[in-house]
């Protein structure tokens, strides 16, 4: 039987950018009709941290990943990382204790398929805070990378 389902899950928590890959999905959810979403699931996660790997035994073609990043770099400047490229992110891929980039690596030594994963982020500027207040760049970059994304979606 061969795989046809994408997974599109927004990565975070309710503080401040961390909400990025969250409204990212909602948005995402917003765009697509129902027509267009029969063979995508779209589902946020609170801070997965190993919990990913539930979503990686799952038969899906294709998983796309968003989640607001913490990497040093200008805030709000995307990211678009194959499986491979995410590994190289060890550490500082997302601003949970164990993230993306660590959950991969783990999978990849369990030797449980990750190629098809495929992660978007933005450089998150108000991280490690306790309210929900988003920067301002940081909550203007969602819309763009949402129709990114569904454009993506949509042409697969």
């Amino acid at each position: 039987m061969r795989k046809q389902k994408t997974l599109v899950l927004g990565i975070g928590s309710p503080f401040g950018d961390d909400q990025f890959g969250w409204l990212v999905a909602r948005e995402i959810k917003e765009m697509l009709k129902s027509s267009q979403r029969s063979h995508i699931d779209i589902e946020i996660a609170d801070r997965p941290g190993l919990n990913l790997l539930r979503f990686l035994e799952k038969d899906y073609a294709q998983i796309i990943l968003i989640d607001a990043v913490n990497a040093g770099v200008e805030p709000s400047m995307p990211f678009t990382l194959q499986s491979h490229e995410i590994l190289e992110f060890s550490g500082f891929l997302s601003s949970h204790n164990i993230g993306v980039a660590p959950s991969l690596a783990l999978a990849n030594a369990l030797n449980m398929p990750i190629d098809h994963v495929l992660f978007y982020g933005v450089q998150g500027e108000h991280l490690f805070v306790k309210d929900d207040v988003m920067s301002v760049a940081v909550k203007k970059s969602v819309g763009n990378m949402a129709q990114m994304i569904t454009l993506q979606l949509i042409k697969s």
